[in-house]
């Protein structure tokens, strides 16, 4: 009896410190791809791009439209169950032109019943695995501006192969997402017809497709702006004086996310507008995207477009009041600025 005892107690420690350290910033891993790059959330099995997958009550799929050859979709696979679905159009970090490079986060956010929409075809499974390559901080003193953030490597002199992402994300193209949304929501042949709720859209980006999402948050029909690691940095950039909606800003700390000082200083700019911002210890620029279901992110971007485009009010307690739910992870490194929020 008391070996089965002490046997219970190891376990419920080893549980308890589990949970502890689950939502800390990832230590990144030291694989490497075929080509060389890094691949610092390590191997996960290729899943089929019609396979459900994500932690919410509609799994998600990631599939690409005819009518929309650019981009790529994400949604519920039993769409006529999750009732009509918001909208939000996404720019990629380094503003690669490939929509499965932030499969894992976008899949998850559309699980919680989001049709989501990046920019750039479905390009091969070698992008699946998220942002790959940390940009180093610039030395106090040094001149930053050769490294604001990622950015998409020139395209190679050699005509690209099959599934290479080619071009960039521009944010036209996430005004076309918006704009085809409205036109698939009233067309009777398409699946989405009467299915999207169009007056319930929201922008995201990461790193580049952050500075993306911050020229498209002007767009009227734009009801939230969320930008991880890529704010454009001080009132001097116009997109900011056309916000209009509820800003969320995510970084990671000044030693390891090059866009740390420009997230505070983009918080600090906003003064009319309610702005959450928050960035963690030890959390990288490349974040945790590649994660299976895009890691914490993924759970505080569902949350965040779950509160502002949807009026889920338990979403709301992540980012809501004094104890609110990111408030309340000191232990894990989460630093919070507010404002008119509560």
């Amino acid at each position: 009896m008391k070996s089965l005892y002490a046997v219970l107690v190891v376990v419920i420690v080893l549980l308890a410190v589990a949970l502890a350290v689950a939502d800390r910033a990832p230590v990144l891993r030291p694989e490497k791809d075929v080509d060389g790059k890094a691949l610092p959330f390590g191997r996960r099995p290729h899943q089929p791009n019609d396979k459900p997958l994500g932690t919410g009550p509609f799994k998600a799929i990631m599939a690409e439209d005819p009518s929309l050859p650019d981009h790529t979709l994400y949604y519920p696979a039993n769409i006529g169950s999750a009732g009509t679905l918001p909208v939000i159009t996404w720019g990629n970090g380094a503003c690669l032109n490939a929509g499965n490079r932030f499969r894992d986060f976008l899949t998850e956010i559309a699980s919680h019943g989001f049709l989501v929409i990046s920019g750039g075809p479905i390009a091969n499974i070698k992008y699946e695995v998220g942002p790959q390559e940390n940009p180093a901080v610039p030395a106090p003193g040094s001149n930053p501006t050769r490294n604001r953030g990622q950015r998409a490597a020139a395209p190679p002199a050699a005509p690209p192969a099959p599934g290479d992402a080619v071009g960039r994300n521009t944010a036209p193209q996430l005004i076309a997402a918006l704009d085809w949304a409205e036109k698939a929501n009233k067309d009777s042949s398409s699946k989405f017809y009467k299915k999207l709720d169009t007056t319930k859209m929201g922008v995201g980006g990461q790193s580049c497709g952050g500075g993306l999402a911050a020229t498209v948050a002007a767009d009227p029909r734009i009801k939230t702006v969320a930008i991880f690691s890529g704010a454009p940095g001080n009132s001097a950039n116009n997109a900011l004086d056309a916000f209009h909606s509820p800003v969320l800003l995510i970084a990671g700390d000044a030693a390891h996310d090059i866009a740390h000082q420009r997230t505070i200083d983009t918080a600090a700019a906003i003064t009319k507008l309610p702005v959450f911002m928050a960035w963690q210890d030890g959390l990288t620029h490349i974040g945790t995207y590649g994660m299976s279901n895009g890691g914490e992110l993924g759970q505080i971007a569902w949350q965040w477009f779950a509160w502002q485009l949807r009026g889920d009010q338990k979403a709301a307690k992540h980012f809501k009041g004094t104890d609110c739910g990111l408030c309340k992870e000191t232990s894990d490194g989460w630093h919070v600025t507010k404002k008119m929020i509560d």
